[in-house]
């Protein structure tokens, strides 16, 4: 009954870290299991995570149950500004981790064939390992994650395969005995598990590109929402903040305008802006 009487907050979140579906339910579950939660829904697209919950829970308690999920959250986001900087940041991370994978691998891979370096695995190994653990430490930490609710993702995927390939490849290099003393020649797979690593971050960072062009677009939509409203009240005209419009208020919307909120035309024909719902340059016709 105590928590009944509690005032709730809502709060808008930026969340890093999540690639599909599944990544949205993990992390809507993750939310929704911290006490005093209220209803949490996150927005794949826009990497946003809205929640609403009761007084006396604190927002690191969030941080933490989504971070033991396996992701990120970053600042609270009142605004598109902050989530199209985080957006920002995050493709530029992607970008820098992909492209450490690929010269890397790009550079092991021929190594692995050219009879000079044959004899030298430690340089390879060398070479495999800031991508298998710096550039690939963001699947570990889903994995991880996943491993925690004991599920499984395409972080566990791409971190079992790549271990597989890389460990095996380790001990070939410290005891290749192991494998002589069976008949059997030592090979190794640092290419493999470097190419892997590079390829699936190439597919994050056109994935993570996307969603900020698509928070551009929404930036740029919600923008060319009006501020203000003309209203009717008392039989008197009156401007006032779009957030003070209440349902039932008469809105005047003249020649040319954009329609502030959504509504119903009552009467009258003119010609409106509709560019916000279309898309398209301004000049739309509305009708009542």
């Amino acid at each position: 009954m105590a928590e009944e009487t509690k005032k709730s907050r809502k709060t808008r979140i930026h969340v890093t870290g999540m690639t599909c579906a599944s990544c949205v339910a993990r992390v809507e579950q993750a939310l929704a299991s911290v006490p005093g939660v209220v209803s949490a829904s996150v927005n794949l697209a826009s990497e946003k995570a809205t929640v609403e919950y009761l007084e006396g829970t604190e927002p690191a308690d969030l941080r933490r149950a989504v971070k033991d999920a396996g992701y990120e959250l970053g600042a609270e986001t009142e605004t598109l500004e902050d989530v199209t900087t985080a957006s920002r940041r995050e493709i530029k991370n992607v970008r820098n981790r992909f492209i450490l994978a690929l010269v890397l691998a790009g550079t092991i891979m021929p190594l692995m064939w050219t009879p000079a370096f044959i004899g030298k695995p430690y340089l390879l190994w060398a070479l495999a390992t800031p991508v298998q653990f710096w550039a690939g430490w963001r699947f570990y930490r889903g994995a991880w994650g996943a491993l925690k609710h004991r599920t499984a993702d395409m972080n566990t995927l791409v971190a079992v395969g790549t271990s597989a390939a890389y460990f095996y490849s380790v001990v070939a290099v410290l005891f290749p005995a192991l494998f002589t003393i069976g008949g059997l020649e030592p090979h190794l797979y640092f290419d493999t598990s470097a190419m892997i690593i590079a390829l699936i971050l190439l597919g994050r960072f056109l994935e993570a590109r996307a969603r900020g062009q698509t928070s551009a677009a929404i930036k740029k939509l919600i923008g060319m929402q009006p501020k203000t409203a003309l209203i009717v009240r008392d039989s008197k005209e009156m401007e006032i903040p779009v957030e003070d419009v209440q349902p039932g208020d008469i809105i005047l919307v003249r020649p040319g305008e954009r329609v502030p909120v959504d509504g119903v035309i009552r009467e009258g024909h003119s010609t409106i802006d509709e560019s916000m719902i279309t898309g398209e340059h301004p000049g739309g016709e509305g009708s009542g």
